[in-house]
């Protein structure tokens, strides 16, 4: 009985042990990731991480070594081998850092509820609806009003394509000429609190100008969209480019961070935002969403650009215990969001599919535009 009981603890100190190691082997990616050398932007005080030495192999160089040049950590091959394949193909597309960042005159807000809510959901496992002004997706929330080591969320994850910018049809013929607009990101906070970390793509159209596309990144309320830039001008975005976007979150008002690629173009930046003004990150929501920017002249949101489809694919967050959320979570604690036109009256952009079965799945989400931002284009 003693050599059993001998061999119980001696199985329970090794898990201790490895718990512990995993632990410390975090703490100092963390430091390391918050120490890296970074570079200044045209931004204020905004920087972005200096790119890898000629050479650089993300595939086999070390977490510590990741982490000093702001890529993803790699994830568990073993434990977790779709997540490693994927990770693996972005890292290996990694070509051109980008140089800098351009605030421009937009910005994507905190949720903004339309006044008359969907009947609310009362059903144990399954998600709630809210309708919303400017927000179309998924948010994963928790009961936080201050951050947790333990249940604030603290990162993000996911991918998506670019779609086609184009006005809702027969808007131009009608009269209305926009400009449209529609931006796909992931980001912590800004479902029931008033920041947002956030990096995504944006398309923008009008009746008679040339399309425009482009990445960007962004800290509400601190700044504006922030432009990604390749030399002298946006980096070059395509629709069908793939983008890849990890966006972490840390306490407050301490500097925030987010990577983002163009698998398709090749280009990456991860970029260092310090706070400036806001209530802080609190961490208490993670979001996959299609928005329309704000601000018109007179204070709203623009017309909704006509995207047809949209999808988010491997799309997670992770809280501060290392719990993953998925965008197919069927809790009462999920929100699928539908984005209304200005009147609060006319839905015009949904999550199509989200669940555990299906074409989504927990890790994918299928959206559509519908009514006037299809066709016909939305008045204000």
């Amino acid at each position: 009985m003693r050599k059993f009981i001998a061999t119980i603890c001696t199985v329970t100190l090794l898990f201790a042990s490895a718990s512990l190691a995993v632990a410390q082997d975090a703490a100092t990616i963390r430091a390391i990731f918050a120490s890296a050398p970074k570079e200044a932007t045209a931004v204020g005080a905004v920087t972005i991480f200096s790119g890898p030495p000629k050479g650089f192999n993300p595939l086999t160089a070390s977490g510590e070594e990741l982490a000093r040049y702001g890529l993803p950590q790699r994830p568990d091959q073993a434990a977790d081998p779709g997540h490693y394949t994927r990770w693996a193909k972005a890292m290996m597309s990694l070509q051109t850092r980008a140089t800098g960042l351009t605030e421009m005159p937009y910005h994507h807000s905190p949720m903004k509820p339309i006044a008359t809510q969907p009947s609310a959901q009362a059903v144990a496992n399954v998600p709630g609806s809210v309708g919303s002004l400017n927000w179309s997706g998924v948010a994963n929330t928790n009961k936080d009003t201050k951050w947790s080591t333990v249940s604030s969320f603290t990162q993000v994850e996911s991918f998506w394509p670019v779609p086609v910018a184009q006005p809702p049809l027969d808007a131009c013929a009608n009269g209305i000429t926009g400009p449209f607009l529609e931006s796909t990101w992931n980001g912590i906070d800004g479902y029931s609190n008033g920041d947002v970390i956030q990096g995504g793509s944006s398309i923008y159209s009008t009746c008679t100008g040339k399309p425009v596309y482009n990445g960007w990144v962004e800290w509400y309320p601190s700044y504006a969209e922030l432009q990604i830039d390749c030399g002298s001008k946006a980096c070059t975005v395509s629709p069908g480019d793939v983008f890849y976007v990890v966006t972490y979150g840390v306490a407050g008002t301490a500097t925030q961070t987010v990577f983002e690629e163009d698998t398709t173009q090749g280009w990456y930046l991860t970029a260092s935002l310090p706070w400036v003004s806001g209530p802080g990150l609190i961490g208490s929501s993670e979001e996959q969403i299609v928005e329309r920017p704000c601000c018109t002249s007179g204070g709203d949101e623009y017309a909704l650009n006509h995207y047809n489809y949209e999808w988010f694919s491997d799309a997670n967050g992770i809280d501060g215990k290392g719990t993953a959320f998925y965008a197919g979570e069927q809790t009462t604690s999920t929100y699928i969001l539908t984005m209304y036109d200005d009147s609060g009256t006319i839905p015009i952009s949904y999550v199509d599919e989200q669940g555990t079965a299906g074409n989504a799945g927990k890790y994918s989400l299928f959206f559509s535009d519908e009514n006037c931002a299809y066709s016909g284009g939305c008045t204000p």
